[in-house]
Protein backbone atom coordinates (compact mmCIF):
# COMPACT_ATOMS: atom_id res chain seq x y z
CA UNK A 1 0.00 0.00 0.00
CA UNK A 2 1.21 3.08 -0.38
CA UNK A 3 0.51 6.37 1.50
CA UNK A 4 0.44 10.34 0.10
CA UNK A 5 1.13 12.90 3.42
CA UNK A 6 -0.79 16.54 3.21
CA UNK A 7 0.85 18.81 5.01
CA UNK A 8 -1.67 22.19 5.48
CA UNK A 9 0.60 25.17 6.34
CA UNK A 10 -1.44 28.00 8.14
CA UNK A 11 -0.40 31.15 9.97
CA UNK A 12 -1.75 29.86 13.42
CA UNK A 13 -1.55 26.02 12.58
CA UNK A 14 0.32 23.16 10.84
CA UNK A 15 -2.04 20.21 9.64
CA UNK A 16 -0.43 16.91 9.29
CA UNK A 17 -2.64 13.72 7.64
CA UNK A 18 -1.74 10.40 5.84
CA UNK A 19 -3.89 8.62 2.90
CA UNK A 20 -3.75 5.63 1.47
CA UNK A 21 -3.96 5.00 -2.10
CA UNK A 22 -7.90 3.81 -1.46
CA UNK A 23 -8.20 7.42 -0.35
CA UNK A 24 -8.56 6.69 3.54
CA UNK A 25 -7.52 8.81 5.63
CA UNK A 26 -5.41 8.41 8.83
CA UNK A 27 -3.48 10.17 11.66
CA UNK A 28 -4.67 13.35 11.54
CA UNK A 29 -2.19 16.28 13.73
CA UNK A 30 -2.24 20.12 14.64
CA UNK A 31 0.41 21.85 15.48
CA UNK A 32 1.27 25.32 16.52
CA UNK A 33 2.78 26.96 13.21
CA UNK A 34 5.09 29.33 15.42
CA UNK A 35 6.32 26.23 17.08
CA UNK A 36 8.73 25.41 14.24
CA UNK A 37 8.74 29.10 11.91
CA UNK A 38 9.55 30.57 14.71
CA UNK A 39 12.99 28.91 15.26
CA UNK A 40 15.96 30.48 14.05
CA UNK A 41 15.66 27.92 10.43
CA UNK A 42 12.41 27.62 9.77
CA UNK A 43 12.95 25.52 6.74
CA UNK A 44 14.99 22.64 9.43
CA UNK A 45 12.14 23.12 11.79
CA UNK A 46 9.53 22.25 9.11
CA UNK A 47 11.56 19.51 7.68
CA UNK A 48 11.60 17.96 11.67
CA UNK A 49 8.22 17.97 12.23
CA UNK A 50 7.33 16.29 9.15
CA UNK A 51 10.68 13.52 9.75
CA UNK A 52 9.28 13.62 13.51
CA UNK A 53 5.54 13.06 11.98
CA UNK A 54 6.57 9.87 9.48
CA UNK A 55 8.71 8.26 11.98
CA UNK A 56 5.90 8.05 14.99
CA UNK A 57 3.80 6.53 12.09
CA UNK A 58 3.54 3.12 11.65
CA UNK A 59 2.63 4.05 7.65
CA UNK A 60 5.37 6.42 7.33
CA UNK A 61 8.08 4.39 5.57
CA UNK A 62 5.60 3.75 2.68
CA UNK A 63 5.04 7.59 1.80
CA UNK A 64 5.77 7.75 -1.75
CA UNK A 65 4.98 11.58 -1.84
CA UNK A 66 4.85 14.38 0.27
CA UNK A 67 2.58 17.57 -0.67
CA UNK A 68 2.62 21.16 1.13
CA UNK A 69 0.02 23.71 1.27
CA UNK A 70 1.36 27.41 1.35
CA UNK A 71 -0.55 30.65 1.97
CA UNK A 72 2.02 32.47 -0.37
CA UNK A 73 3.02 32.95 -3.79
CA UNK A 74 5.09 30.23 -5.24
CA UNK A 75 6.99 29.90 -8.51
CA UNK A 76 5.47 28.53 -11.93
CA UNK A 77 7.16 25.02 -11.18
CA UNK A 78 5.71 24.79 -7.47
CA UNK A 79 9.38 24.73 -6.72
CA UNK A 80 10.27 28.25 -5.07
CA UNK A 81 8.61 30.36 -1.87
CA UNK A 82 8.41 33.56 -3.66
CA UNK A 83 6.20 35.47 -1.05
CA UNK A 84 5.13 34.24 2.23
CA UNK A 85 4.48 37.45 4.04
CA UNK A 86 4.36 35.33 8.01
CA UNK A 87 7.33 32.96 7.29
CA UNK A 88 9.88 35.65 5.34
CA UNK A 89 12.95 33.22 6.13
CA UNK A 90 11.64 30.95 3.32
CA UNK A 91 11.27 33.59 0.97
CA UNK A 92 12.87 32.81 -2.68
CA UNK A 93 13.95 29.40 -1.55
CA UNK A 94 13.40 26.27 -3.52
CA UNK A 95 11.20 24.87 0.16
CA UNK A 96 10.39 21.37 -2.10
CA UNK A 97 13.84 20.52 -3.23
CA UNK A 98 15.62 21.24 -0.30
CA UNK A 99 12.83 19.55 1.75
CA UNK A 100 12.81 16.64 -0.50
CA UNK A 101 17.01 16.41 0.04
CA UNK A 102 16.53 16.04 3.64
CA UNK A 103 13.49 13.79 3.74
CA UNK A 104 14.58 11.79 1.03
CA UNK A 105 11.29 11.94 -0.43
CA UNK A 106 9.47 13.27 -3.19
CA UNK A 107 8.35 16.68 -1.92
CA UNK A 108 5.57 19.33 -3.74
CA UNK A 109 3.94 21.99 -3.43
CA UNK A 110 0.78 24.46 -4.30
CA UNK A 111 -1.25 26.93 -3.08
CA UNK A 112 -3.30 25.88 0.28
CA UNK A 113 -6.09 27.43 -1.24
CA UNK A 114 -5.58 25.20 -4.11
CA UNK A 115 -5.85 21.98 -2.06
CA UNK A 116 -9.20 22.86 -0.81
CA UNK A 117 -10.37 23.55 -3.92
CA UNK A 118 -9.53 20.32 -5.46
CA UNK A 119 -11.29 18.53 -2.18
CA UNK A 120 -14.05 20.33 -3.21
CA UNK A 121 -14.11 19.83 -6.99
CA UNK A 122 -13.76 15.90 -6.11
CA UNK A 123 -17.40 16.22 -4.38
CA UNK A 124 -18.96 17.03 -7.36
CA UNK A 125 -20.34 14.09 -9.92
CA UNK A 126 -18.25 15.63 -12.44
CA UNK A 127 -14.96 17.30 -12.79
CA UNK A 128 -15.93 20.97 -14.47
CA UNK A 129 -13.63 22.22 -17.18
CA UNK A 130 -13.55 25.78 -15.62
CA UNK A 131 -14.28 26.98 -11.76
CA UNK A 132 -13.17 29.09 -9.49
CA UNK A 133 -12.68 28.51 -5.90
CA UNK A 134 -13.70 31.61 -3.29
CA UNK A 135 -12.34 30.87 0.35
CA UNK A 136 -12.61 33.83 2.46
CA UNK A 137 -10.97 33.24 6.20
CA UNK A 138 -7.84 35.52 7.48
CA UNK A 139 -7.71 37.08 4.06
CA UNK A 140 -9.48 36.80 0.68
CA UNK A 141 -7.91 32.95 -1.08
CA UNK A 142 -8.78 32.33 -4.52
CA UNK A 143 -8.68 29.22 -6.95
CA UNK A 144 -8.61 28.76 -10.37
CA UNK A 145 -9.07 25.68 -12.29
CA UNK A 146 -8.69 26.55 -16.13
CA UNK A 147 -9.10 23.83 -18.71
CA UNK A 148 -9.06 20.57 -16.54
CA UNK A 149 -6.21 21.82 -14.16
CA UNK A 150 -5.38 24.63 -11.87
CA UNK A 151 -4.37 27.57 -13.55
CA UNK A 152 -0.97 29.11 -11.96
CA UNK A 153 -0.21 32.50 -14.39
CA UNK A 154 3.15 32.86 -16.19
CA UNK A 155 5.06 33.42 -13.45
CA UNK A 156 2.89 31.57 -10.54
CA UNK A 157 1.44 34.39 -9.23
CA UNK A 158 -2.77 34.14 -10.66
CA UNK A 159 -5.74 33.88 -8.50
CA UNK A 160 -4.41 37.01 -6.33
CA UNK A 161 -8.36 38.46 -6.58
CA UNK A 162 -7.68 40.05 -3.03
CA UNK A 163 -5.26 42.33 -4.22
CA UNK A 164 -6.76 43.82 -7.01
CA UNK A 165 -6.85 47.67 -6.24
CA UNK A 166 -10.30 49.62 -4.99
CA UNK A 167 -10.92 52.95 -5.62
CA UNK A 168 -10.65 55.27 -2.52
CA UNK A 169 -9.24 52.37 -0.54
CA UNK A 170 -6.42 54.10 1.17
CA UNK A 171 -5.68 50.97 3.55
CA UNK A 172 -2.30 49.63 3.38
CA UNK A 173 -1.89 45.93 2.85
CA UNK A 174 0.57 43.22 4.30
CA UNK A 175 1.61 42.69 0.22
CA UNK A 176 3.17 45.86 0.67
CA UNK A 177 0.85 47.93 -1.97
CA UNK A 178 -2.08 50.11 -0.34
CA UNK A 179 -5.68 49.47 -1.43
CA UNK A 180 -6.09 45.78 -2.05
CA UNK A 181 -9.54 44.65 -1.56
CA UNK A 182 -8.35 42.45 0.75
CA UNK A 183 -7.94 44.94 3.56
CA UNK A 184 -11.94 45.89 3.19
CA UNK A 185 -13.36 41.99 2.73
CA UNK A 186 -11.57 39.03 4.77
CA UNK A 187 -11.43 38.07 8.08
CA UNK A 188 -8.61 40.37 9.41
CA UNK A 189 -11.23 43.33 8.39
CA UNK A 190 -13.90 41.91 10.64
CA UNK A 191 -11.45 41.68 13.34
CA UNK A 192 -10.52 45.17 13.35
CA UNK A 193 -14.80 45.95 13.14
CA UNK A 194 -15.20 44.32 16.26
CA UNK A 195 -12.74 45.72 18.07
CA UNK A 196 -13.76 49.17 17.05
CA UNK A 197 -17.98 48.52 17.10
CA UNK A 198 -18.88 45.46 19.01
CA UNK A 199 -16.08 44.71 21.10
CA UNK A 200 -18.05 43.09 23.75
CA UNK A 201 -19.77 40.16 20.85
CA UNK A 202 -18.01 36.70 20.26
CA UNK A 203 -16.41 37.12 16.98
CA UNK A 204 -18.60 34.45 15.88
CA UNK A 205 -21.82 35.91 16.77
CA UNK A 206 -20.80 39.20 14.50
CA UNK A 207 -23.39 38.51 11.82
CA UNK A 208 -26.10 37.36 14.42
CA UNK A 209 -25.85 40.61 16.33
CA UNK A 210 -24.99 42.84 14.06
CA UNK A 211 -25.53 41.31 9.95
CA UNK A 212 -27.82 44.71 9.52
CA UNK A 213 -25.20 47.20 10.18
CA UNK A 214 -24.28 49.13 7.54
CA UNK A 215 -20.70 48.48 7.48
CA UNK A 216 -21.47 44.52 7.44
CA UNK A 217 -24.12 44.83 4.04
CA UNK A 218 -20.99 46.54 2.14
CA UNK A 219 -18.72 44.18 3.78
CA UNK A 220 -21.35 41.40 1.83
CA UNK A 221 -22.37 43.52 -1.14
CA UNK A 222 -18.59 44.61 -2.06
CA UNK A 223 -17.45 40.68 -1.70
CA UNK A 224 -20.30 39.96 -4.49
CA UNK A 225 -18.62 42.40 -6.96
CA UNK A 226 -15.26 41.33 -6.33
CA UNK A 227 -16.34 37.99 -6.91
CA UNK A 228 -18.95 39.01 -9.67
CA UNK A 229 -15.82 40.64 -11.54
CA UNK A 230 -13.61 37.77 -11.80
CA UNK A 231 -16.73 35.41 -12.60
CA UNK A 232 -17.73 37.55 -15.45
CA UNK A 233 -14.25 37.45 -16.49
CA UNK A 234 -13.64 33.88 -16.76
CA UNK A 235 -17.13 32.28 -17.04
CA UNK A 236 -16.77 29.08 -14.99
CA UNK A 237 -19.44 26.35 -14.83
CA UNK A 238 -19.26 26.53 -11.00
CA UNK A 239 -18.36 28.86 -8.23
CA UNK A 240 -17.19 27.36 -5.05
CA UNK A 241 -17.66 29.28 -2.29
CA UNK A 242 -16.13 28.47 1.31
CA UNK A 243 -13.93 29.45 3.88
CA UNK A 244 -14.12 30.41 7.76
CA UNK A 245 -15.49 33.66 7.60
CA UNK A 246 -18.71 32.27 5.38
CA UNK A 247 -19.28 29.39 7.68
CA UNK A 248 -20.21 31.64 10.49
CA UNK A 249 -23.45 32.02 12.11
CA UNK A 250 -25.75 34.60 10.13
CA UNK A 251 -23.53 35.18 7.83
CA UNK A 252 -26.38 35.78 4.91
CA UNK A 253 -25.29 33.41 1.62
CA UNK A 254 -28.23 34.33 0.08
CA UNK A 255 -27.62 38.03 -0.33
CA UNK A 256 -23.93 37.27 -1.25
CA UNK A 257 -25.76 34.84 -3.93
CA UNK A 258 -28.08 37.65 -4.90
CA UNK A 259 -24.81 40.39 -5.08
CA UNK A 260 -22.82 37.91 -7.60
CA UNK A 261 -25.69 37.56 -9.28
CA UNK A 262 -26.79 40.90 -9.69
CA UNK A 263 -23.62 41.67 -11.23
CA UNK A 264 -22.92 39.17 -13.67
CA UNK A 265 -23.15 39.79 -17.50
CA UNK A 266 -26.56 38.18 -19.23
CA UNK A 267 -27.40 35.63 -20.42
CA UNK A 268 -23.99 34.05 -19.84
CA UNK A 269 -22.41 33.63 -17.72
CA UNK A 270 -25.58 34.43 -15.24
CA UNK A 271 -28.00 31.59 -16.36
CA UNK A 272 -25.15 29.03 -16.88
CA UNK A 273 -23.42 29.65 -13.09
CA UNK A 274 -23.73 27.25 -10.69
CA UNK A 275 -22.89 28.21 -7.18
CA UNK A 276 -21.89 25.19 -4.57
CA UNK A 277 -21.02 26.00 -0.58
CA UNK A 278 -17.71 24.62 0.36
CA UNK A 279 -17.58 21.32 2.63
CA UNK A 280 -14.39 22.67 4.26
CA UNK A 281 -13.40 21.98 7.76
CA UNK A 282 -10.43 21.88 10.08
CA UNK A 283 -9.38 18.91 7.82
CA UNK A 284 -9.95 19.41 4.13
CA UNK A 285 -6.60 21.51 3.31
CA UNK A 286 -4.90 18.06 4.71
CA UNK A 287 -7.08 16.66 2.53
CA UNK A 288 -7.19 18.29 -0.47
CA UNK A 289 -3.15 18.09 0.01
CA UNK A 290 -3.34 14.34 0.18
CA UNK A 291 -5.66 14.12 -2.68
CA UNK A 292 -3.11 16.78 -4.50
CA UNK A 293 -0.34 14.35 -3.58
CA UNK A 294 -1.74 11.29 -5.10
CA UNK A 295 -2.37 13.00 -8.09
CA UNK A 296 0.45 14.62 -8.55
CA UNK A 297 2.19 11.05 -7.90
CA UNK A 298 0.03 9.51 -10.46
CA UNK A 299 0.69 11.88 -13.42
CA UNK A 300 4.56 10.90 -12.75
CA UNK A 301 3.30 7.00 -13.47
CA UNK A 302 4.03 5.28 -16.58
CA UNK A 303 0.49 4.72 -18.61
CA UNK A 304 -0.94 2.02 -18.45
CA UNK A 305 0.87 1.20 -14.84
CA UNK A 306 -1.85 0.81 -12.88
CA UNK A 307 -1.82 4.12 -11.18
CA UNK A 308 -4.75 5.51 -12.42
CA UNK A 309 -6.18 7.59 -9.32
CA UNK A 310 -9.42 6.85 -7.76
CA UNK A 311 -11.56 9.91 -7.75
CA UNK A 312 -14.43 10.73 -4.74
CA UNK A 313 -17.47 11.87 -5.87
CA UNK A 314 -20.28 13.47 -3.98
CA UNK A 315 -23.12 10.55 -2.75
Amino acid sequence: MQYFLGVDIGGTNTRLMLMDSQQKFYGYQKVTTPSWAGLNDPLSGLQQLIANYLAASSKGSQVVRVMLGLPGILSRDRQRVLSLPFIPALDDRPVAQMLSAALGLPVVMDKDVNHLMWWDLTRLAHLPDVAVGIYLGTGLGNSLWLNQDFYHGAHGAAGELGHIPLAGNPALCPCGKTGCVETLTSGNWLTGWKRQHAAETAFADLFVLHGEHADLVEFVDRLGRTIASEVNILDPQYLLLGGGVLMMRGFPLTRLEQQIRQHLRGPQPANGLQIVQSGVTDETGCRGACLAAQRDYQRTQPQGSGMEMPVRRKA
